[in-house]
């Protein structure tokens, strides 16, 4: 049974909040789908029909002589309730783009994409990026009248790799990798009669490491200290952060956890990774045990569903794939008068990096934080070697232990 339009509006808001949208964004979006919700009405249809929202638009615009910022932000409104009455689910911020392409042709085919990638195994954000690359290299086709597909060529191909000449070399190994993976995917649904990804190039040696982003002992307690543990909302925040925090695990593992990882009479947590598709165990440490029973006691909703942290928003459903908590934690930040800079990452990832550095200087072995972390390999934990000077040290040889040959080396 279809949605009532009143009721798909109201489903989508919640998602946005869930999503990270501002309260802003979520205002202007109410404020056009009750206008449209008039309008419908007054035409006797109370189910969503995109055909009849693009002609609501049209009226807007000629009676209100909308400028092309608001007019996309409605068009972005109106994808949005179409693509959640479809598929369930709020569309990637990245298909905004999408207002820029005008071929019916290329939004089909990248729509396509979208959805064939999000089958796949890759992260929202991966998702986000391969999908705004492809706009860029669309956007070169239709700026160049390439509006036929059998028009596509080598030689077109190699136009567009001249066009990235002014990127920094990783930039350029980001978008012709997008690209690269977008033409093999044409060729192999019959979109295409050639394998044109054979005409992208790789780009190589452009793997740099980062010195992850941490936070001091007393910075995480004065983050959960912050936190209103008689708040419904943020009882359900405070057990998540822990989970972080304490354990270690990645934000994706904590939305999709369940009852039936929570081994209390072993006193662990049985989980089978998200990204890595490895099994991990981990100890149900006594503050994390609490901070979950008060949450299922006193907070969570009261619905059958099997996932341990719901939305607080009917429908009760668990937290978006696409929501990675940064909001949450910058709330808590701001009440707890903690810095937010623009070069430190702060979301709940640098929790899990702050975790591994303690365990570092509490000289637990590689190793075990490797486990810990349920890293897929030693490689991935070492980096945090970089931010233990101590550790450095140890790992350093001494001058005046080495000798010294004739020829002046070591």
């Amino acid at each position: 049974m279809k949605k009532k339009l009143d009721e798909l509006t109201g489903e989508v808001l919640g998602e946005l909040e869930d999503s990270g949208y501002s309260k802003l964004t979520r205002d202007n979006f109410r404020y056009f789908w009750n206008g449209m919700i008039k309008y419908f009405e007054s035409q006797n249809i109370y189910e969503f029909s995109p055909e009849l929202a693009m002609e609501y638009l049209e009226i807007r615009i000629s009676k209100e002589g909308l400028k092309k910022r608001s007019t996309n932000f409605i068009k972005r409104a109106i994808l949005i309730l179409d693509h959640y009455n479809k598929y369930g689910e709020i569309p990637l911020r990245c298909y905004t783009p999408l207002t820029k392409l005008t071929n019916p042709q290329y939004i089909e085919i990248l729509n396509s994409y979208g959805k064939y990638l999000l089958e796949g195994e890759y992260s929202s954000r991966t998702i986000e990026g391969y999908l705004s690359n492809i706009v860029g290299f669309m956007r070169f086709l239709e700026d160049n009248e390439y509006l036929d597909m059998d028009m596509w060529s080598a030689e077109i191909m190699f136009k567009y790799i001249e066009t990235l000449a002014e990127f920094k070399k990783a930039t350029i190994k980001h978008k012709t990798g997008s690209v690269r993976l977008f033409l093999r995917y044409l060729y192999l649904e019959g979109f295409t009669n050639e394998d044109l990804s054979k005409y992208i190039g790789s780009v190589r040696g452009t793997y740099h490491q980062k010195l992850p982003s941490f936070w001091t002992k007393n910075e995480v307690e004065q983050l959960l200290n912050a936190i209103d543990q008689n708040n419904p909302n943020e009882k359900r925040d405070y057990a998540m952060i822990l989970l972080v925090a304490r354990l270690g695990l990645r934000s994706s593992d904590v939305k999709k956890l369940k009852f039936e990882n929570l081994h209390w009479r072993e006193n662990q947590i049985v989980i089978i990774q998200s990204k890595t598709g490895e099994p991990l165990t981990l100890p149900l440490l006594r503050d994390v045990g609490w901070a979950i029973i008060d949450y299922v006691q006193n907070a969570r909703p009261q619905v059958d569903n099997p996932y341990l942290f719901l939305r607080h928003l009917p429908p009760y459903t668990e937290l978006s794939e696409r929501n990675h908590l940064f909001k949450t934690i910058e709330k808590y930040m701001i009440r707890a008068k903690l810095p937010i800079s623009a070069k430190k990452r702060n979301g709940m990832h640098s929790l899990r990096h702050s975790l591994a550095t303690t365990l570092m200087e509490e000289s637990i072995s590689l190793s075990d934080i490797s486990g810990i972390l349920g890293h897929a390999s030693l490689d991935s934990t070492s980096v945090y070697l970089n931010v233990d000077i101590n550790r450095l040290r140890d790992c350093s040889l001494e001058v005046s232990n080495l000798e010294v040959g004739q020829d002046g080396k070591f």
